[in-house]
């Protein structure tokens, strides 16, 4: 049933099994499940994330790659010319 302030309600009801189906739309995703103090239950969508790409998340490394992204749009990739690439090698340049 749709609230009058856009969101849902449903009344479920806990299986033999302990499980409850919150169906298709939501199959395959991940929550976080928090058992509030009055025995209520709230389900929170969740991403996971493994704990050696936490540093990914990081404030300093979050400005990091906003301003490599940054210098990116600024730098567009070009061709190489690799022939003046190589005599500047050779010819030590």
């Amino acid at each position: 049933m749709l609230h009058e302030r856009g969101y849902m309600h449903a009344i479920k009801t806990v299986g033999k099994s302990g499980q409850i189906s919150l169906g298709k739309a939501l199959a395959r995703m991940e929550f976080i499940v928090e058992q509030l103090p009055d025995g209520d239950i709230m389900l929170k969508r969740a991403v996971v994330m493994p704990v050696n790409e936490r540093w990914l998340h990081e404030p300093a490394m979050k400005e990091k790659l906003a301003r490599v992204e940054e210098w990116m749009r600024q730098n567009p990739p070009r061709d190489t010319d690799l022939e003046a690439l190589a005599s500047k090698l050779v010819g030590g340049a």
